[in-house]
């Protein structure tokens, strides 16, 4: 979902504007995000924080679940103290924003961590964290928001996966598990939810500039910027509605 020019990464948003010009039937049907509500996980940094500023920049009203407060400060955002991987918790929130709203329009699952070595090395209790944290919560967010979409044949999940969902590296077992697990669990919505209007959306980052690297033990030789990734999210979002990115790769040059 971006273009390279010149050494340079034109992301779609911008490309779509540059067109608009001569083709105003392009923005036709974009999606408003103004007014809007959306909940992300794994809000606290990285990512998930750069998108959410970003959505409430576009007037979204938008929740971040995490377990670290979230340090966001904006009219439009709402923090809220999720385990994301309790079924109890992430209930708890859900009850909270559909207790103010109709419905969530958009669901970023971006919450996840990193867990690397040999097999024989990893700890079953990680292991279990890991996949609860990259594949369960998921699953937990995305069944609270799906009939509320339903009901008005519109919606957007965006799921952050990896390149590790796409191929496999050394002493990468179970974070590649993980990850694999969610490109799997996105391809199948699409083909569940499409006829439905809501759109399944994946994104698979190469390495990023997050905390990851800082506990995962491996090293990056090239990083992109958390802000970047997140206006390739947003890129995706504003999409037409009747247009499904349904799996974006972007990596460091």
């Amino acid at each position: 979902m971006v273009i390279a020019s010149g050494g340079k990464l034109i992301f779609l948003s911008d490309f779509l504007y540059f067109c608009s010009a001569a083709y105003p039937e392009l923005n036709s049907g974009a999606m408003e995000l103004k007014g809007k509500t959306a909940v992300v996980t794994g809000s606290s940094s990285g990512i998930g924080f750069e998108l959410c500023g970003l959505l409430t920049d576009k007037g979204t009203s938008v929740y971040g679940l995490s377990r670290r407060r979230t340090p966001l400060e904006h009219p439009g955002f709402t923090w809220l103290e999720t385990d994301v991987t309790s079924q109890e918790e992430t209930d708890r929130a859900f009850d909270t924003v559909l207790g103010k709203h109709e419905q969530v329009d958009l669901l970023v699952n971006n919450a996840g961590f990193g867990l690397f070595g040999s097999i024989e090395t990893i700890d079953p209790e990680a292991w279990n964290r890991l996949i609860a944290t990259n594949l369960t919560a998921p699953f937990l967010c995305t069944r609270r928001v799906v009939p509320g979409m339903k009901a008005i044949r519109r919606g957007t999940i965006v799921n952050v996966a990896s390149i590790a969902g796409k191929r496999g590296f050394r002493n990468g077992s179970a974070y590649c598990a993980s990850k694999f697990g969610l490109n799997g669990f996105s391809e199948a919505l699409v083909e569940e939810l499409r006829e439905e209007g809501i759109r399944v959306c994946t994104i698979n980052p190469g390495s990023t500039g997050t905390a990851f690297f800082d506990h995962a033990g491996i090293e990056a030789k090239k990083l992109m910027k958390t802000e970047d990734v997140a206006r390739v999210i947003l890129s995706m979002i504003e999409l037409p509605d009747d247009m499904l990115p349904d799996q974006v790769v972007v990596r460091p040059l």
